[in-house]
């Protein structure tokens, strides 16, 4: 993976999530911050495709795991929402398995 995509994890996804971690622990929302901060240690290689497919896959969860959000809050994490599916869109995929379910 190229340093472009480290970076932009780190700009899109890192920093954005660092941001919404100290908000929360100003909040004194300390449930929340442990698991944005879990979060965000997925993310200690950031041009590690895996990895940063799993915390966005991680993140996609906060919506169910029964956290009240502050307007602040939750506007910050819509925002990172969106940032890290867009994000992902950009990740390699996988090559398709051919006809006698192999990969190619």
């Amino acid at each position: 993976m190229n340093l472009d995509f480290a970076d932009a994890v780190r700009q899109e996804i890192v920093q954005p999530l660092e941001t919404l971690c100290e908000l929360l622990s100003d909040e004194s929302c300390y449930a929340e911050f442990a698991w944005f901060s879990n979060v965000l240690g997925m993310l200690q290689t950031p041009e590690d495709e895996a990895s940063v497919l799993a915390a966005v896959i991680e993140l996609s969860h906060c919506a169910f795991l029964g956290f009240i959000f502050s307007p602040e809050a939750a506007g910050q994490i819509d925002s990172l929402l969106e940032r890290a599916i867009n994000l992902s869109h950009t990740m390699s995929a996988p090559n398709a398995p051919d006809a006698q379910g192999g990969a190619h």
